[in-house]
This record gives structure tokens, C-alpha cells and sequence, in this order.
């Protein structure tokens, strides 16, 4: 399903913005990475001479941006300071965008334009409001006090809102895209657009003067009525995309129709424009597609609730639990099944993090592991985890973080600080053990 962002401005989890990152971020090293840059800048002709400026004197400063572009789009894909990460990108692909058009003008070259203005509004629109899930996120953790970090992983009912601004600029600023292809062909042949002779001869030469390997569009000239039909329907679609949106109604029919179209123009005319994939997988509903892939059983976790650090790293996962199925606990508020356990069969909640599924209990390394399969994104990783290599490595690494904690991250809080943890609840702690 795609999202009509200026209808839903907003959405009650992040994910669409944070898979969004990830799509264009990937789109754009697909586009660029593989590019030989250097080769073009030493191209003796040029198709479009106007952008011909753009071309550096010293032709390897474009090697030396791709490698920029390749770091700022790996930051920007996990969201790491996303503002000046996507105007860096931005400014760089709209760059790329300009000189790839000097050579070539198809619809390839200029993807490279929007998919600038796509990062610029991801970059100004960054911030709590819509990044949730990004590495800036877990950064800004650390202005927020103990107290406010508890509410939110102990908030089991309330909902956030995040703003799609970004996606709903992009999503503008696509369907004007084609809104201004429909126009200019109504502009430059008016009603003579919906002949069947005027598309009939584009078929005709892509697929008889040109170099169509299968040769099928040629087949339709037989049947102006269908041709026609075509024709009058590639116009709707174009300018209708921008109208759906703007009043409101479901988008997907449209875009459905529109990668009909493109799939019809591949197989009929030879012009493959792939770039419209993840362009409209952009706006896909992602959050609800994840939704339906989180596990549905219950995991309850108990964490230490005077840890800085620990509230700061489960911080994400509470974001990701779209469905409510886990339920973080600090020893001031265990369920009486969990208090009753604590000292017996070697569990110790002041020892590290514990996890319990269906009255199984875990333990630290296999705490943690239990959390990521709770959402099956991260299946394949808590599987890894489990295989005895990796798994030896990682329960190395995770007793040695939290017995050294307090010397790499902020974590115990004292008695003292009212801010972050009181003194009550820890006597409260102290009487319920």
C-alpha cells in the first residue's frame, strides 16, 4: 500500500521514515557507485553542452566526491547526523545529476535531481519528530534525564507521533514530476496527443527502426483502438497522480497504473526506467508490512532501572515494538511471578538484564538475543548470535561490558540525584528484596 503523506502527515512509529533512509541511501549507491565518473568527464562530446560547467577541470575530484558520496550515504542511511549528511549527499548527487546529463539526457540522469531534493528535505525536516529510529535518536538520548527515559519504555499504552514531512514533500514533488510530463505533451501536441497515428509511430520506431530485441510493440499498430486507449491512459495517470494526492484520496490505484505503464513502455518500446521501483517504494506502508512480521508473543523484560546506559540501549527497541509485546520491568515494579524468583535458580536481576518467555528465563547474552527475535527483521542476526563461535565471542564481550560499564558509559545513578533516580524507589527496591 502507498501512504498519501499529505493526507496522513503523520504516522504512531518511525519505521517508514528510517526504511525510507535505507532505500533511497541504497538506490543512490546503485546509481552512482558502479558509474566511471572519471571516464565521463573525459568524454570528447556532450549531448546536452549547457551543463558542460559542471565538469571539473581536474577530472579526479569526481572519483574523490563518489567515495564521499558512498561515506555520507552509509551515514545517512543509519542516521547519523542526517542533516549534514543528506545536504553533503544532496549536493553531490545534484552534482552527479548535472555532469551524467551533460552526456545523457534520459529519465536515468535526471532520477539523479529529484533523488537530490529528496535528501534536501530529509534534511531539513530532521529531528525527534521524525528520525526516531536513527543513530541521532539514541544520540539525543543522552540530553534526556533517567526519569524521562523510564516513562517511555514503561509507557504501555501511550502513542507517538511522528511527522512524514519528508516523505510528504517527496511525495509532491514526484507527482509533479508527472504532472509535468503529462502537460507538456498536451502542451506541445495538444488533443493530436490521443491519436492512435501519433503513438503508433513512436512504436513503429522503437520497434522497427530501432533496436527493441522484441520487436512485440509493432503488433499493436494493428489495433489503433487500443493504441489510442494507451494514450489517453498514460496522460490520466500522469496528471492524475498529483490530483489523488491533493484531494485526499487512496494513491495506490494510480501508482499501480503508472507501473503498468512502465512495464508496458519496457515491453513494447524497449525504454526500461527501473528508477521508478524504489522511488515509489519510498512511500510504501512500511510500518504496517513490519507490524504484521513482529512476533506476537509476549517477552518481558527486566533491566536495571538506576542504569543510564541500559535505559539508553533499549530505548530503539521500545520504538520497534509496534505491537506492545514486550514489556520492560526495573526491580522497583517485577511482576510477583518474577520478584519471587529472584535469588532462586540463579537469578540475580542486579547481575544483568534478564528476559522471560513463557516463563523461561534468559540471562544477559541470551537476554539480549531473545529481545532481537522478537522482531523478525532481526531473526537472521539472532540466529548468527546462537552459533557457538559467534555466541562465545559475544557472551566474552557482553560479561565484560557490564562489569566495566561504568568506566565506558554513564550508568549507575547515585542516591543523590533526584533528577534521575530517587532515593524512595531504591529503598522501595531494597524492601520488596
Amino acid at each position: 500500500m502507498i501512504v498519501n503523506y499529505v493526507r496522513d502527515a503523520t504516522r504512531d512509529s518511525p519505521v517508514n521514515i528510517a526504511v525510507a533512509r535505507v532505500v533511497l541511501a541504497g538506490y543512490l549507491v546503485w546509481k552512482t557507485l558502479p558509474y566511471d565518473w572519471l571516464l565521463v568527464a573525459q568524454a570528447p562530446f556532450a549531448g546536452f553542452a549547457t551543463y558542460r560547467f559542471a565538469i571539473p577541470p581536474w577530472p579526479e575530484l569526481l572519483v574523490v566526491e563518489k567515495w564521499l558520496l558512498m561515506a555520507l550515504l552509509c551515514c545517512f542511511a543509519v542516521g547519523y547526523r542526517i542533516r549534514v549528511t543528506a545536504l553533503g549527499a544532496a549536493l553531490i548527487v545534484g552534482h552527479f545529476g548535472m555532469v551524467r546529463f551533460v552526456l545523457n539526457t534520459s529519465g536515468g540522469a535526471t532520477a539523479l535531481f529529484f533523488s537530490a531534493w529528496y535528501l534536501l528535505f530529509f534534511a531539513l525536516y530532521a529531528g525527534d519528530e521524525t528520525d526516531g529510529l536513527s543513530v541521532d535518536a539514541v544520540r539525543r538520548t543522552g540530553t534526556q534525564s533517567l526519569d524521562e527515559l523510564r516513562a517511555v519504555l514503561k509507557d504501555d499504552g501511550g502513542k507517538r507521533t511522528y511527522t512524514m514531512a519528508p516523505l510528504r514533500w517527496s511525495l509532491l514533488a514526484f507527482a509533479i514530476i508527472y504532472f509535468g510530463s503529462g502537460v507538456s505533451k498536451l502542451y506541445t501536441a495538444g488533443l493530436a496527443w490521443f491519436a492512435p497515428s501519433n503513438l503508433s509511430q513512436n512504436l513503429y520506431f522503437f520497434n522497427v527502426v530501432g533496436t527493441h530485441p522484441l520487436g512485440i510493440g509493432a503488433a499493436l499498430v494493428e489495433y489503433p483502438l487500443v493504441v489510442g486507449a494507451l494514450a489517453v491512459g498514460t496522460v490520466v495517470l500522469e496528471v492524475g497522480l498529483l490530483l489523488v494526492i491533493l484531494l485526499g484520496l487512496p494513491v495506490w490505484p494510480v501508482v499501480l497504473g503508472l507501473l503498468g505503464m512502465h512495464t508496458g513502455v519496457a515491453l513494447f518500446m524497449g525504454i526500461v526506467f527501473f528508477d521508478v521501483v524504489p522511488m515509489f517504494a519510498l512511500f510504501v506502508a512500511w510500518d504496517r508490512l513490519y507490524a504484521r512480521a513482529v512476533r506476537t508473543d509476549r517477552l518481558d523484560v527486566v533491566y536495571d532501572e538506576f542504569c543510564y546506559f541500559c535505559s539508553r540501549s533499549l530505548y530503539p527497541f521500545k520504538l520497534l515494538d509496534v505491537n506492545g509485546t514486550v514489556r520492560f520491568h526495573s526491580q522497583s515494579d517485577l511482576p510477583r511471578q518474577y520478584r519471587e524468583r529472584d535469588g532462586r535458580d540463579g537469578i540475580d536481576f542486579d547481575r544483568a538484564m534478564y528476559a522471560f518467555r513463557d516463563g523461561v528465563a534468559y540471562e544477559g547474552y541470551d537476554a539480549f538475543r531473545q529481545l532481537l527475535r522478537q522482531f523478525t527483521v532481526f531473526a537472521p542476526l539472532a540466529w548468527v548470535m546462537g552459533r557457538a563461535p559467534v555466541r562465545a565471542v559475544g557472551e566474552r564481550i557482553y560479561r565484560h561490558v557490564a562489569a566495566n560499564r561504568s568506566q565506558y558509559f554513564v550508568c549507575r545513578v547515585a542516591l543523590d540525584d533526584s533528577e534521575s533516580a530517587s532515593a524512595t524507589e531504591q529503598t522501595e527496591y531494597r524492601s520488596i528484596r
